[in-house]
């Protein structure tokens, strides 16, 4: 069994569409969602919502909450087990909460494990940014919002289409076509306009290139926020705190409703969280 493999083969497991998790080949059994089967091109028959083996073991994917259509791997033979992939437990605007199996052994992902990472509540964080966007109009200055041309640029469309002209560009105006496809509503939005509007692209000073002649001020949309500072690792003027992964506390409220005897932690801060479910009373090792 390969969990989100760069080349699948035999029986694998695809999590969801981002490019680090999106096999560059598949050959044999693909366990994937449907929506993620579509935005990863792994259509035709080739992925599957849920695969028996043999007799005794059956694969089944649930929601993870982290972007659309992405999704957990749960293995039941008598003992479940459960993959993660990236997790949000509270979903977001395009994807619901992701579910919490009971299982007995956990691989899940820790990016940010740490008791550092504690995000403001969503609806907080979006209030901020839409006070940020009026202060740019105020100032004659066109705002653009950066952040990952799937998953992460929908919920910003999503978040600001009903409040302000909304101008996609590139593949995030093609990757909410997709998403609308597959029945996301995503409100208004287009791939060009004037006046006060919202550009929202991913991140990155070379995508300002076709924004040459506008006087912008840019901001980016990633949990990385909660460390000063960062706004420059994007090209951007500023961050704000807007995750699709969970913080701290919704990792360890995963862990608690689903009861794991053993969890294995691996990405990001997957040694101090490791620890720090130790402390907890959970077993628990980093991978």
């Amino acid at each position: 069994m390969h969990l989100d493999p760069r080349r699948a083969r035999g029986v694998s497991f695809v999590s969801h569409a981002h490019a680090d998790h999106r096999p560059s080949s598949v050959a044999g059994e693909v366990v994937a969602s449907r929506e993620t089967a579509a935005l990863a091109g792994l259509e035709g028959g080739r992925a599957r919502e849920t695969l028996r083996l043999g007799e005794d073991m059956t694969l089944r994917s649930v929601p993870s909450g982290h972007i659309l259509g992405s999704s957990q791997l749960v293995m039941e033979n008598g003992t479940t087990v459960v993959y993660t992939g990236d997790l949000n437990v509270d979903g977001g605007l395009t994807t619901p909460p992701a579910e919490v199996p009971s299982c007995d052994v956990l691989i899940m992902e820790c990016t940010f494990g740490s008791p550092f990472y504690r995000f403001p509540k969503r609806e907080e964080v979006v209030k901020e940014m839409g006070d940020w966007i009026e202060d740019c109009f105020s100032r004659g200055e066109t705002p653009v919002l950066m952040g990952y041309a799937l998953g992460k640029a929908q919920e910003l469309t999503r978040a600001f289409s009903g409040r302000f002209q909304v101008v996609t560009a590139g593949r995030v105006y093609e990757n909410n076509r997709m998403y609308e496809a597959l029945g996301v509503e995503l409100g208004d939005y287009s791939p060009i306009g004037d006046g006060d509007r919202v550009i929202i692209m991913p991140p990155g000073r070379r995508n300002l290139t076709g924004l040459r002649g506008l006087k912008t001020r840019t901001a980016v949309a990633t949990g990385w926020a909660c460390h000063g500072g960062r706004a420059k690792w994007y090209g951007a003027d500023c961050a704000f705190p807007f995750s699709d992964h969970s913080d701290f506390e919704g990792l360890i409220r995963y862990v608690e409703r689903a009861g794991p005897q053993v969890v294995y932690t691996h990405h990001g801060c997957a040694r101090e969280f490791s620890q720090e479910l130790r402390q907890r009373g959970f077993y628990s090792e980093p991978l």
